[in-house]
C-alpha cells in the first residue's frame, strides 16, 4: 500500500456521505473515501491496514489500494463495489430480510476464523472505553476486573458489523469500513453487532423496535450456528461491550438499552447502574 501523498486526483462523482467521510468516484473502477478533519490519523491508518489484512485473510472485502490526499483532505483509495448495502436491500425486499440476516450471520462467523494479526487489542479498547466512560467508578472498576478474567482472544473483529457495512454485490456479500477493527474474542464482536442492530442510530417507533429486536435475534441465531461462539460466551461478554458503548454515544433507544445493560451486568453478578 502506498504512503499518503498529494496527487492531482479529481473525484468525478459524489457517491455517498457518512458521519466520518464522503465517497467519490475516481473512474477506472476506483473510489476515494475522503475523511473529515475530525477523524484521527490513527483511525484512517487502521482502516486501510485492517482492510488489507482482512482481504489477505480470505474475508470478502474491498482492500485499500493506497492512501491519497486531495484538496487537503486525507483519503483512502478502494476498488469500486457495485451493489447496495444490506440496509438498502432490505428496504426494497422486506420479505427476504430473514434470508439476508442469515447470510450476514454466516459471514460474521466465517470472518472470526481469521486471526487478528498485528491489530490493536480489543480488550484494551474495551478497557479504555469503560475507564473514560460515564459509569460510576465503582462499576467501572468491577467491570474492568471482570474483563481481566475473560479470555484474550486473537481473532479478527470488525467492531462495526451492521447492515450498513455489508454490501450485496455481484461477487457476493462484501464487508466494508474497518476503522474499528481489532484482535480479540469473537463473542465481543457478535455482541457489538447485536447492540447496533437493536439500539443503534435510526428510527425508534414501536413497530421498528419490534423489527430491530427480531432482526437482532435472527442475526444472533445464524451467527452461533456458523461459529464456535456459544450463548454462554455472549452472556459473558455482553456487560463489558455494553458498558464500553456508553463512552461513544447514547443509545438510540436509551431506556431499552439501559435495561439491556443492567440485565447483562446482573446476569454475571456485577453491580448495575440503577
Amino acid at each position: 500500500m502506498t504512503d499518503p501523498i498529494k496527487e492531482p486526483l479529481l473525484p468525478q462523482d459524489f457517491i455517498a456521505s457518512g458521519a466520518s467521510a464522503e465517497l467519490f468516484d475516481l473512474g477506472g473502477g476506483q473510489v476515494i473515501k475522503l475523511f473529515r478533519d475530525s477523524v484521527s490519523e490513527e483511525m484512517i491508518a487502521r482502516e486501510a491496514e485492517a482492510s488489507a489484512h482482512a482481504a489477505a485473510s480470505g474475508v470478502l472485502t474491498a482492500a485499500a489500494i493506497g492512501r491519497r490526499t486531495w484538496d487537503g483532505r486525507r483519503g483512502i483509495v478502494y476498488p469500486r463495489l457495485e451493489g447496495r448495502t444490506l440496509m438498502d436491500w432490505i428496504r426494497r425486499n422486506p420479505m427476504r430480510a430473514g434470508w439476508v440476516l442469515g447470510q450476514m450471520g454466516a459471514i460474521h462467523g466465517a470472518m472470526h476464523q481469521a486471526g487478528g494479526g498485528n491489530l490493536r487489542s480489543l480488550k484494551q479498547v474495551l478497557t479504555t472505553d469503560i475507564a473514560y466512560g460515564p459509569a460510576p467508578i465503582m462499576v467501572q472498576r468491577a467491570v474492568i476486573a471482570y474483563l481481566d478474567t475473560l479470555p484474550e482472544g486473537d481473532m479478527l473483529t470488525h467492531g462495526d458489523f451492521h447492515l450498513g457495512n455489508v454490501m450485496l454485490t455481484p461477487q457476493g456479500m462484501m464487508v466494508i469500513d474497518w476503522s474499528k477493527a481489532a484482535a480479540g474474542h469473537p463473542a465481543a464482536d457478535a455482541v457489538r453487532s447485536e447492540m447496533l442492530m437493536r439500539f443503534g442510530i435510526g428510527p425508534t417507533d414501536w413497530m421498528t423496535n419490534l423489527w430491530r429486536d427480531w432482526a437482532a435475534g435472527r442475526l444472533r441465531r445464524s451467527y452461533t450456528v456458523s461459529s464456535t461462539v456459544t450463548a454462554r460466551d455472549l452472556d459473558q461478554w455482553r456487560p463489558v461491550v455494553a458498558l464500553a458503548w456508553l463512552r461513544a454515544r447514547d443509545a438510540g433507544r436509551t431506556p431499552a438499552f439501559m435495561h439491556y445493560l443492567d440485565r447483562a451486568l446482573q446476569r454475571v453478578g456485577l453491580p448495575t447502574l440503577r
